[in-house]
């Protein structure tokens, strides 16, 4: 006899999962509170997932596809400084990828999902840790890309290093994670940025 369909929707469930990991994190999420979230009983969450753990796995990839992969997008089709500034706008919770032209709404103070999981688990978890650096290496690989093609349309600097200075942005990114997470909003960063990477010819441009 076959088993009985599922009842609930496994995307639903990973979704309302992932919400409830980044805004307590891995150890602070307790199975009781994981079922009331996901909607599912803890009979199911076992089977499904095997446990809290397979969730958080799930729910970790669910940001990277979802959330995370509009920034991603954002770099890998840019084509100069713009949108480097233009990243952190929306990266830092100032604005939506969805919706570029709504009000910005405040950094959200829950941080990114992955800073969080890697200040929390740092490499205690070998699978949690090779899914944030194939993500991260994704993330400079981008930064390094639009850097070189801003170069060559003369909107970044010719004398930067571009895959140093993405590191340097995907460090600065995920310290302004680890701000927001403490409630503290930095000043226009995307100032800063320009500041460090456009040609004297643009920063002018900007000063006048």
């Amino acid at each position: 006899m076959a088993g009985r369909p599922a009842k609930y929707c496994r995307e639903t469930v990973i979704g309302n999962a992932m919400a409830e990991f980044w805004s307590r994190g891995f150890v602070g999420s307790d199975i009781d509170g994981l079922t009331g979230a996901a909607g599912v009983n803890r009979h199911s969450l076992y089977k499904a997932f095997g446990g809290k753990r397979g969730l958080f796995l799930d729910a970790l990839r669910h940001y990277v596809d979802g959330v995370a992969a509009g920034y991603v997008k954002l770099l890998e089709q840019g084509s100069g400084l713009d949108d480097i500034c233009a990243y952190f706008a929306y990266a830092t919770g100032m604005r939506q990828v969805e919706n570029p032209d709504a009000e910005p709404q405040g950094f959200d103070q829950r941080g990114c999902f992955l800073v969080n999981t890697a200040i929390e688990l740092g490499h205690s978890d070998p699978q949690v840790t090779a899914l944030l650096e194939v993500y991260y290496a994704r993330i400079e690989n981008a930064f390094a890309g639009l850097i070189r093609r801003g170069q060559e349309s003369g909107s970044i600097r010719s004398d930067i290093d571009p895959h140093i200075t993405a590191r340097w942005l995907r460090v600065t990114s995920q310290g302004l994670s680890v701000s927001s997470r403490m409630g503290s909003v930095p000043g226009d960063l995307t100032g800063v940025v320009r500041m460090a990477l456009a040609t004297t010819e643009q920063a002018k441009g900007e000063r006048g």
